[in-house]
């Protein structure tokens, strides 16, 4: 059997589950990755995101953001959530966190795994390293190698730019590009919205009567948009 290898971010090189996994004389590469900590496979990176960190994306929406960005970064990416996001003192609903959780799953269709604690975590990447690298033959460069940008669509293809799931390069096309994976939220009531406000910012404070001003939206699809930007029930 050979000897296991992850590629760890200079920020995670002295943490927790780096250290266990040091333990277990897995060889651990630094480096500097743009998303994630730990790079398992020359296509697979895991992210591991304490519970109070997702649940504060979660509240104030820039997982709308950084996960597409994160999708991107890596042909297939990884979330390892640790702990329970409900448990955390961030104030963010069930129904947030649902929507949160639906976000990456659905939309993104990144595969989430939920860990106890740190030992969890370590647990499950150094399955995924021993199963990838010995079970399937996968490789991993060990030499720091550039991010791969993935044109990665955010709904499974049908994104906007097109129609063919490319990310758009202007920064207000962007921004539409992201709503379109909020539910209800059509490609052209999407680049309505970003017309009429200017940024997702401004979209997102938005309230249910607002909404009902775009074609399409009447008072109960309003309420439900603007819930799901609250991160509250409708």
């Amino acid at each position: 059997m050979k000897t296991l290898t992850i590629v760890v971010d200079n920020l995670a090189a002295q943490s927790p589950v780096t250290e266990q996994l040091r333990s277990r004389s897995v060889h651990v590469v630094e480096t500097n990755l743009k998303f994630g900590q730990y790079r398992v496979t020359d296509r697979c990176t895991v992210w591991h995101l304490p519970a109070a960190d997702l649940a504060h994306m979660a509240a104030d929406r820039t997982i709308y953001r950084k996960i597409p960005e994160f999708k991107r970064s890596t042909p297939e990416p990884i979330i390892i959530v640790d702990g329970d996001p409900m448990a955390t003192e961030e104030k963010i609903s069930r129904t947030g966190m649902r929507a949160a959780f639906t976000f990456l799953a659905l939309h993104n269709r990144i595969p989430v795994l939920s860990a106890k604690d740190t030992d969890e975590v370590a647990e499950f990447i150094y399955f995924m390293i021993s199963q990838a690298q010995n079970g399937m033959g996968m490789t991993l460069t060990e030499t720091p190698v550039e991010e791969t940008v993935v044109d990665a669509p955010l709904n499974g293809g049908n994104g906007s730019n097109g129609g063919n799931g490319s990310r758009p390069e202007d920064p207000l096309e962007l921004q539409e590009y992201i709503l379109t994976s909020v539910p209800d939220v059509s490609e052209s009531v999407a680049k309505a919205m970003i017309e009429k406000y200017g940024s997702l910012r401004a979209v997102f404070a938005a309230s249910a009567k607002d909404l009902t001003a775009f074609p399409g939206i009447g008072p109960k699809r309003a309420k439900k948009i603007a819930a799901f930007f609250a991160g509250t029930r409708d």
